[in-house]
């Protein structure tokens, strides 16, 4: 059996479990009518107004950061392609295991012309890396400045650590790794679309601001529900929920995400009613994100079918 299919298998073991685990400690332990009274006196069009808003800035940050490094082997490409693609892809990804399927994004690079596949898994890869130095940092702010965060999960100090020593071995592994022979040919090519070191500050620069934008959508959620967290016990939250959610491997953590949510909330000094509430607000605020990348998506179709039609009325 290969790696690639023994990953894949690990995976699917690994979700079938967790999922109906999940589900039923849900089923069993929620006070599904006290939560649900209390998102009912949610002000939910200021919260998506206010998710709406966030999103943006943040889809343009996101989409700034991709640009610094597509145009490294692309000048020609303007923040307006990127955007589009960013506020689908970006925002649609959260559904899919692992958000892996935000790598669709190369695709749609290079069938527009704008940039080879290898080239975009190059510049796909530098964001992922940064993404898990970003959320490796967050864990320890929350450790070292949330309220006792660090004595109540002491597991979490090597669980950072070892994010961080992954990133470095992707970093190594992407800029330095020589296998030779035909392997070594498509590194090269992956190389060609990773940017340059000051390219890697900007997007450094952009990854921060980028994630700082995420915790600020959940702490204005969680306030929506009675739910006040300070920002270092959010960054903390943010970071373990994304954990757990990658490595579960289902889509979208259904389950897994409201489990730890509620875990960590009430192990945050949140009482039973208002940490589901929380938990359910945050699953709000994903759907809140993917209706932003299905309206983008229901534009985009449009605006190029006006386009074609255009096209077809100018040549007959």
């Amino acid at each position: 059996m290969t790696p690639l299919k023994a990953g894949k298998y690990t995976s699917i073991f690994v979700a079938a479990i967790l999922l109906p685990a999940s589900l039923w400690y849900l089923v069993e332990k929620f006070q599904w009518s006290e939560a649900f009274c209390t998102l009912r006196h949610t002000d939910f069009v200021t919260l998506i107004a206010a998710v709406y808003g966030i999103h943006f800035v943040y889809i343009c940050v996101r989409t700034w950061r991709w640009r610094v490094v597509v145009r490294h082997a692309n000048p020609n490409v303007s923040f307006l392609d990127l955007y589009w693609i960013s506020a689908i892809v970006v925002s649609l990804s959260i559904i899919t295991p692992g958000q892996l399927g935000e790598a669709i994004k190369t695709d749609l690079l290079k069938r527009r012309g704008l940039l080879g596949r290898l080239p975009g898994l190059g510049g796909f890869a530098v964001e992922r890396i940064l993404d898990l130095l970003a959320v490796a940092f967050l864990a320890c702010f929350g450790l070292l400045f949330g309220s006792g965060l660090g004595e109540r999960f002491p597991a979490l100090a090597a669980t950072t650590g070892v994010l961080f020593l992954l990133a470095l071995s992707a970093v190594y592994f992407l800029l330095s790794f020589d296998p030779g022979g035909r392997v070594s040919s498509w590194v090269a090519l992956m190389r060609t679309g990773t940017g340059s070191p000051e390219g890697w500050a900007k997007m450094a620069i952009a990854t921060i601001l980028a994630w700082g934008l995420v915790s600020l959508g959940w702490q204005v959620s969680l306030t929506a529900v009675g739910v006040h967290l300070s920002l270092p016990e959010v960054l903390w939250l943010l970071a373990t929920i994304t954990l757990g959610t990658l490595l579960s491997f289902i889509p979208g953590g259904v389950g897994v995400a409201e489990f730890i949510a509620l875990a960590a909330l009430v192990n945050l000094g949140t009482p039973d009613v208002p940490a589901q509430a929380g938990a359910l607000i945050l699953r709000a605020y994903g759907l809140i994100v993917i209706s932003f990348g299905l309206i983008h998506l229901l534009l985009w179709v449009i605006f190029n079918y006006l386009c074609l039609s255009r096209d077809s009325s100018h040549q007959g």
